[in-house]
């Protein structure tokens, strides 16, 4: 009974897919003079390799400063406005707001699962959306070419949101009412004076 359980329980996980890629795990934004820090922790997850020039990509991280990225030890920084792109990942990237790229220089390959911290960069903004985290690593398995996509949290600016039309027009019904009110309340004093001076 027992090599009967041993037996389902090994079939059972080689059936389900090995976690592979880089993802972020966390992102800190501190103050730094008139602009913020935004920086990124990321994990290497099982069954992956990271290889001298695979990558990971922020993607339209507005506000940069440039010269501001900083990398790890075995890591360089570089910026553009469109890629580095992985190949199969579709990301949005817009052509007009700068990508983060941070690539593997270091001689021996990376195996996951490990945690790597302090890849950062400064923007003028410390306000925060969503946007495309795309990273290019090998598999464990068979050191196949692998990629993958995720979202991570970057700058944005502060947008004021305008009133809507719904909203102005809501708005604007208590105060025509008060100057309805207030126009009748001046016809009824004039109705009154005419009367009184009759």
């Amino acid at each position: 009974m027992k090599r009967i359980l041993f037996t389902a329980t090994l079939i059972l996980f080689a059936g389900l897919p090995a976690k592979a890629g880089i993802i972020p795990i966390n992102v800190d934004v501190t103050r730094e003079g008139n602009y913020y820090r935004w920086t990124y922790d990321i994990l290497v997850q099982s069954d992956t390799v990271v290889k001298t020039g695979d990558f990971f990509t922020i993607y339209d991280f507005s506000g940069f400063v440039a010269g501001s990225g900083v990398a790890p030890e075995g890591f360089a920084f570089s910026s553009a406005m469109i890629g580095d792109t992985p190949r199969r990942t579709l990301p949005s990237d817009s052509a007009t707001i700068p990508n983060l790229t941070f690539t593997y220089t270091g001689c021996d390959p990376i195996t996951g699962p490990q945690e790597f911290h302090g890849f950062s960069a400064l923007s003028r903004y410390g306000h925060s959306t969503s946007e495309a985290f795309t990273a290019q690593t090998h598999r464990q398995r068979d050191g196949v070419m692998d990629s993958n996509i995720t979202d991570t949290t970057t700058p944005v600016p502060c947008v004021v949101p305008e009133p809507s039309t719904g909203l102005l027009l809501l708005a604007g019904i208590p105060l025509m009412a008060l100057g309805y009110g207030y126009r009748r309340f001046r016809r009824l004093n004039t109705d009154v004076e005419n009367f009184s001076n009759n």
